[in-house]
């Protein structure tokens, strides 16, 4: 008889990093006990047996055995991820959901906009550009965070210019010495170089923002279908089977996270 997984059954993970990022924002690289391929813009279900569990995307490329996971302290659950240290237990279930289209940058310039911990899952999509980077063309990051303590992987925006992308910073309240862009990331725009109506954007971050900037790229001549985000939503179980995550005929977790502005228009998601 062949066997059959059970789709609630977690994996058991080892932390072999936990640092932080930023004040209540922390990164763990987490290994698993054999294989799991997964792919940008996919999430786990990550769990504390007495806790719960809680959706987190990975934020790093498919490492077979080693994942990466960006965590807010926000609540019971990741609250008592952030207590974790490396050496310790961690339970993961999935990769669950629907990845991000990145074939379709190929021989385009590709615009990612992300705001606060929303540049967690696009992480992925960046480190896959810098991988494929002859087939893509001009890569723009467009990244605002309400202060400059919160933005994410600081020290990486020296490797993503060398690479050749274009790394665009703002903040909502400057702090003594912030010399970049103040405003929302919606006042960039100026910033990217080329032709929207020709690019690919890839965008993440709070609703409000998203919502701002599906409209801002598809009103400068970007096509729908070449404007890509992820929802949010309380997923509970992350396979379609408790409801939480619905969404006007659709379920976030098995018919997203990952959808693009095309498919919100037609299927009227809420945003």
């Amino acid at each position: 008889m062949r066997s059959v997984v059970n789709i609630y059954t977690p994996l058991k993970g080892k932390i072999e990093e936990a640092r932080e990022l930023c004040p209540d924002v922390k990164l763990y690289r987490v290994r698993v006990p054999k294989e799991v391929h997964y792919y940008p813009g996919q999430f786990f279900m990550l769990s504390l047996w007495g806790y719960g569990e809680v959706p987190i995307s990975v934020c790093s490329l498919d490492d077979t055995q080693t994942l990466e996971f960006t965590v807010r302290k926000a609540g019971f659950v990741t609250s008592a991820i952030h207590q974790l240290q490396a050496g310790d237990t961690i339970w993961l279930r999935g990769p669950y959901g629907r990845r991000f289209p990145l074939e379709m940058s190929y021989h385009r310039d590709v615009v990612v906009v992300a705001g606060g911990i929303g540049l967690a899952p696009l992480r992925a999509v960046i480190q896959y550009l810098l991988k494929e980077r002859r087939k893509v063309k001009r890569v723009t990051l467009l990244y605002g965070s309400r202060t400059p303590d919160g933005l994410l992987y600081r020290e990486e925006y020296d490797t993503w210019r060398a690479s050749d992308v274009k790394v665009v910073l703002t903040v909502d309240c400057p702090s003594d010495g912030w010399r970049g862009n103040v405003g929302v990331v919606t006042t960039l725009w100026h910033q990217v170089e080329g032709e929207l109506r020709e690019a690919v954007a890839y965008v993440c971050g709070p609703p409000v923002m998203i919502k701002a900037a599906l409209t801002d790229l598809f009103l400068l001549g970007m096509p729908a279908d070449r404007i890509v985000t992820t929802l949010e939503a309380h997923m509970k179980c992350g396979v379609g089977k408790c409801g939480h995550c619905y969404n006007d005929g659709r379920f976030i977790c098995t018919d997203g996270p990952v959808f693009t502005y095309k498919e919100i228009k037609e299927w009227d998601l809420t945003l």
